[in-house]
């Protein structure tokens, strides 16, 4: 015994010494372990602070009671503080059997088994036939690895008081029996009933009803177990498999929702949300789950992809391209992927970068799309481009622009006769004359295929090494009539 406990033990016996008068009457066994219920509910419940205050109000309006110093004392088992206060209070109240009970559970929860008998053997004989002394020996003797005689004396205990606790222990010793399943689970379905909060209880009595191929049951067990660790996401991943075996995907949905709400992050298990959430046609869910995989799986863009689909569908064109940019990012080398983009890109009429968005899916060397190269090419058509790429002195180079330029507008002439105004543009260039960027300074024409038109062809220009940025410019105005 730690020195730390000899001194706590003085001071408790000091506390416990009774005034003169009569001897307190200890608490019936049904009342003392309705409290120990409530002790194992506070700590399951997070907060044991809350009944030791109850408890020491108690004993403040009651001083000469030593049950709600008993009881405080179990609250704090098996610390050296707890044994010091069983101890103290068994030397000074000898004939109350509760505080032998709590120094013989303590001596279990250490592995103290030879020194546990003694005090059980005490708590025995202060009160013959005293349910919790019979209860607590069961589980000395299932410790030292004696399961029949545990089982003899937890049945004895529970022949004279019919509780939950009682009920659950000799239920968990039965289940680890061969051909003690079927009493084991009667007992835990009882005793969790009347008190839900006990988490091995539910745990194995979930177990239980699937192994008995009660699936139903097991998901509704494991679901009050959840409710009990409402922070515990593998209780969640667990507990969605349950309902997921009976059936109810709805339920399961939930519980991986709560799953990567609480951090989890394993692809697989996010995976399985989202094909729930498909088989339940459930776009919204299924984003939500799309949104974590994809975090969860940062190299693959599959998750992005599908999350594309679905802004699309909701006819949500920015988020759609968002997705598609950041899934090009990811795998470049994907020309379906390109593709994708290009013809988005095409429905908004952006041209410039719908060009460069098939270039790209042409020059990639994963999944080809046989139809890319014949949608570029009837993008090139229809924006007049060179046939090859313009080249020479930035005045060779403007004229061969012009050509497809004005080719555009004459054509949009027959449509629209009235139309007219100018564009401006500005070619960056790097030092080998490889454009960089082309920006519209000024559009009134406001015609997007040949403002595009031009963005395209000056882009692929190839300008003389050195040269300084250019900046090009056309007045189109309709011939006199």
């Amino acid at each position: 015994m730690t020195s730390r406990v000899l001194t706590c033990l003085l001071l408790s016996v000091l506390c416990a010494l009774p005034a003169l008068g009569a001897r307190p009457v200890p608490a019936p066994a049904a009342d003392g372990m309705a409290m120990l219920q409530r002790v194992d509910t506070a700590r399951v419940q997070g907060s044991p602070s809350t009944l030791r205050t109850e408890l020491d109000a108690q004993q403040a309006k009651a001083p000469k009671d030593p049950m709600p110093r008993v009881y405080r004392a179990f609250l704090a088992l098996p610390s050296d503080e707890s044994f010091a206060e069983f101890k103290a209070l068994a030397v000074v109240y000898p004939e109350n059997p509760w505080p032998h009970v709590g120094m013989g559970l303590v001596y279990v929860r250490w592995g103290m088994l030879k020194d546990a008998a003694a005090p059980l053997e005490t708590a025995r004989k202060a009160l013959p036939g005293f349910a919790p002394a019979l209860w607590a020996d069961g589980l000395r003797l299932q410790a030292e690895g004696k399961p029949a005689e545990a089982e003899g004396r937890l049945r004895e205990a529970l022949a004279k008081l019919d509780i939950p606790r009682f009920r659950t222990d000799l239920a968990l010793l039965l289940a680890g029996r061969p051909g003690g399943a079927a009493e084991a689970r009667a007992l835990l379905v009882r005793s969790v009933k009347e008190w839900p909060e006990q988490p091995e209880a539910l745990q194995v009595l979930s177990r239980l009803a699937r192994e008995a191929g009660d699936a139903k049951a097991g998901a509704e067990a494991g679901a009050l177990l959840v409710a009990l660790q409402p922070h515990d996401r593998e209780a969640h991943r667990r507990q969605a498999e349950a309902w997921l075996a009976a059936g109810d995907k709805a339920q399961a949905v939930k519980m991986l929702e709560r799953y990567a709400t609480l951090g989890g992050a394993e692809p697989a298990v996010l995976a399985s949300w989202v094909k729930l959430a498909v088989e339940l046609d459930r776009p919204e869910e299924e984003a939500k789950a799309l949104v974590r995989l994809a975090a969860a799986t940062p190299k693959d863009p599959e998750p992005l992809l599908r999350l594309a689909t679905l802004a699309e569908a909701k006819l949500d064109v920015a988020a759609t391209e968002a997705r598609l940019e950041q899934a090009a990012a990811l795998a470049p080398q994907r020309a379906d992927i390109q593709v994708r983009r290009a013809r988005l890109l095409l429905k908004l009429e952006r041209y410039f970068e719908a060009m460069a968005a098939y270039r790209a899916a042409l020059a990639a060397p994963e999944r080809p799309v046989p139809e890319a190269a014949e949608e570029a090419a009837q993008l090139t058509k229809k924006l007049h481009l060179p046939a090859s790429p313009a080249k020479g002195t930035v005045e060779q180079i403007y004229d061969r622009v012009s050509l497809g330029l004005v080719a555009l507008y004459l054509e949009h002439l027959m449509e629209k006769p009235d139309l007219k105004g100018n564009l401006k543009v500005r070619v960056d260039l790097d030092p080998t004359g490889k454009a960089t960027n082309v920006v519209v300074l000024y559009d009134s024409l406001q015609d997007v295929l040949i403002t595009h038109s031009a963005r395209v062809a000056f882009m692929d220009a190839q300008y003389p090494p050195g040269s300084e940025p250019q900046v090009y410019q056309y007045v189109f105005r309709p011939p006199p009539r």
